[in-house]
């Protein structure tokens, strides 16, 4: 069986169908990641791993943290549920654009459980030199993102199918 996401868009509206394994995978990640947001130690997503840093010295980007981390936690938290909450994991899901950005908002933010390093710390000849483990679930998620973002964005009046 061939494991695979469709996207596809119209008239302000994204749809996946997705393989059954597919579907069943990454609602998985997903869950999991969800959790580990409200976790913490070694099993939660540090702040500092979840949103890179705004400034180019640590100091001021940690008082940004300090400032606006839990407001920026509390939206991605809120977006897995949301998107939890309209998916059951099954082999599609169709959303209007505001579904379509909390999916995309949830996808990006999931890639941070699966590198060693923050994603922007990540030299990019390294990023993709090996695709297994971790490093194959951040590149599927920043693909499928890739792919909502274009079909949430391409115009009403051109269709638009992507594979993945």
């Amino acid at each position: 069986m061939t494991d695979f996401a469709h996207v596809t868009a119209w008239s302000g509206r994204v749809r996946i169908a997705f393989a059954p394994n597919t579907a069943s995978v990454l609602h998985g990640m997903l869950s999991d990641v969800a959790a580990r947001l409200g976790g913490s130690g070694r099993k939660g997503i540090a702040d500092t791993t979840l949103f890179p840093d705004a400034y180019r010295r640590r100091k001021p980007s940690a008082a940004f943290r300090d400032r606006h981390g839990a407001a920026m936690r509390a939206e991605v938290v809120a977006a897995f549920s949301r998107v939890l909450a309209a998916w059951s994991g099954g082999p599609e899901l169709e959303l209007d654009l505001a579904g379509a950005r909390d999916l995309r908002l949830v996808l990006a933010h999931a890639q941070s459980a699966y590198l060693r390093k923050p994603r922007w710390e990540v030299p990019a000849d390294e990023l993709f030199a090996t695709r297994w483990g971790a490093e194959l679930k951040f590149a599927w998620l920043q693909e499928l993102e890739s792919h909502v973002a274009a079909a949430a964005l391409a115009r009403d009046d051109v269709p638009v199918f992507l594979e993945l």
